[in-house]
């Protein structure tokens, strides 16, 4: 997902990297070491979410059922992200100022739109190979290092994670550096101070909009 409203070149390598999708400091104090990991682990866990979500999208027959497969995938996504968390960090302050039912309806077209360019940015991934290095916790907050390669291309992939019963759930995504969520709270402060709640509300409407056209003519092509 580059999920942006609007281009940023630093999100750029070798393609507009999304999805989706958040995390700018990769090299943190966390103070941890790689462990024999078990199933519950963190990086366990995201790992085996992105193994699915590939396996959806190269599966033959739901490449015929658009739809079908799209359920599928938000609902893997749904439960491995925090969007909630996801949302408020990028809302920053305002989150505690706005009104409950715009931050209820900001949660939910902000978690479509990661969702959306989540998928576009996995993918991208299926002609390439996608390898998890690493884990970093302290308490109920990790870390999971990963790459992306893809003949002589290779990109960073990091997951900041926090462990809620038990299920560790992603609440933003580092790509080559880039925090998703510190990028989307730069344009949201931005909106916000210009448009108010309402207006970033409206762009977000019709980012959503822009993405479901693609999405329908790729369906009917």
């Amino acid at each position: 997902m580059m999920l942006r409203l609007k281009k940023n070149a630093g999100l750029n390598k070798t393609k507009s990297f999304m999805l989706l999708a958040v995390l700018c400091a990769v090299v943190m104090p966390w103070g941890g070491k790689a462990l024999a990991l078990k199933v519950d682990e963190p990086l366990n866990q995201i790992e085996n979410t992105v193994n699915k979500a590939l396996a959806l999208l190269k599966d033959p027959v739901l490449k015929t059922q658009q739809g079908l497969r799209q359920q599928k995938l938000y609902e893997l996504i749904d439960y491995r992200f925090d969007f909630q968390l996801m949302g408020r960090l990028a809302l920053g302050p305002a989150w505690r100022t706005v009104d409950p039912k715009e931050r209820a309806t900001f949660v939910r077209l902000f978690s479509d739109l990661l969702k959306n360019t989540y998928v576009r940015r996995v993918d991208s991934y299926t002609a390439g190979r996608m390898t998890f290095i690493k884990q970093l916790k302290r308490k109920n907050l990790a870390l999971v290092y990963s790459k992306y390669e893809n003949n002589n291309d290779t990109m960073s992939i990091n997951y900041k994670m926090r462990n809620t019963n038990g299920i560790w759930r992603v609440y933003d995504v580092v790509i080559e550096g880039v925090s998703i969520v510190k990028q989307y709270r730069r344009q949201f402060a931005q909106i916000l101070l210009n448009e108010q709640m309402s207006g970033l509300i409206k762009r977000l409407k019709a980012k959503l909009k822009i993405l479901r056209r693609v999405d329908d003519r790729q369906a009917n092509s």
